[in-house]
């Protein structure tokens, strides 16, 4: 175990397959949610209509659901460097477990709630870990 590694995680310090930081998180969510501001603007929605809100969270949710669970990663974690990977073993996380994730991150909590190595609540939940992948 050298100095460059998180030996209780299983994980490098830093590089790819290092736990994402707040940094890439936020990266990835901003990203994430101009795309989904910009499909409900696509469905003729704009902010203080009775549905564009609705539209916002739900394509929020949906994107994190069908891109994790097919391709590892939202195309804000794909702009920022970052993949969504089973902690045990670093491989795709079931679409059961993406699902679970997704519901969780839907009550915005778990994913505030960090513990000390980094992991959110709903990843630790899911049994999941978000990486980075550069």
């Amino acid at each position: 175990m050298t100095a460059q590694s998180r030996p209780e995680l299983n994980r490098p310090e830093s590089g790819p397959g290092s736990v994402a930081g707040i940094g890439v998180r936020i990266k990835a969510f901003v990203v994430d949610s101009i795309l989904c501001i910009l499909i409900a603007l696509a469905s003729g929605f704009r902010p203080g209509h009775a549905g564009y809100d609705l539209t916002v969270y739900g394509s929020f949710l949906l994107i994190e659901l069908l891109f994790v669970s097919f391709a590892g990663q939202t195309p804000g974690m794909r702009f920022a460097g970052a993949a969504v990977t089973r902690f045990a073993d670093a491989g795709r996380a079931s679409f059961t477990w993406v699902l679970v994730r997704t519901l969780l991150l839907a009550t915005v909590l778990p994913a505030l709630v960090v513990d000390n190595s980094g992991r959110a609540m709903h990843d630790r939940a899911a049994g999941t870990i978000m990486v980075r992948t550069r």
